[in-house]
């Protein structure tokens, strides 16, 4: 807590040479129109929606199966089915990782190495989001180009 303020201060004024990560983030957002955003809040809305949906369907029938077994108590259903929810997440989010963003991670990199080959290319230059950086290069490390 003692070295809050001065991460923070950092965080707002960043020193010379350094991206200004929140002024950026401001500028950018505010470049977008009055429809993007309208679109951003639909679908987050949408997105949310079918999400819960499909996160209720589950804990609801796992939960009257645990209370007609007489695990749960009818009191507890509530909580019951929070934790069912969550154990369902902690369950998907690392099959959801590993379903889109490691599986495109790994296109990148064929990507990458079918156009070292095909211009045999001593150096490479390749620019690509942080999400996807650690796992091309993991695997540059491991196969190489």
């Amino acid at each position: 807590w003692l070295a809050f303020p001065r991460i923070l201060f950092q965080f707002l004024f960043p020193p010379f040479g350094s991206i200004d990560s929140a002024g950026s983030t401001f500028l950018h957002l505010g470049s977008f129109s009055c429809r993007i955003w309208i679109s951003f809040l639909l679908a987050g809305l949408c997105a949310s929606l079918v999400t819960n949906t499909i996160l209720q369907l589950f804990s609801n029938g796992v939960e009257a199966g645990a209370e007609t077994a007489g695990v749960v108590e009818h009191e507890d259903r509530y909580l019951a089915q929070t934790y069912i929810i969550l154990a369902i997440e902690m369950y998907m989010m690392p099959q959801i990782y590993d379903a889109v963003a490691a599986s495109r991670d790994e296109s990148m990199y064929q990507g990458m190495v079918r156009k070292c080959k095909d211009y045999a290319a001593e150096r490479l230059v390749v620019v690509v989001g942080a999400g996807h950086a650690n796992g091309i290069l993991q695997r540059v490390r491991q196969r190489g180009l």
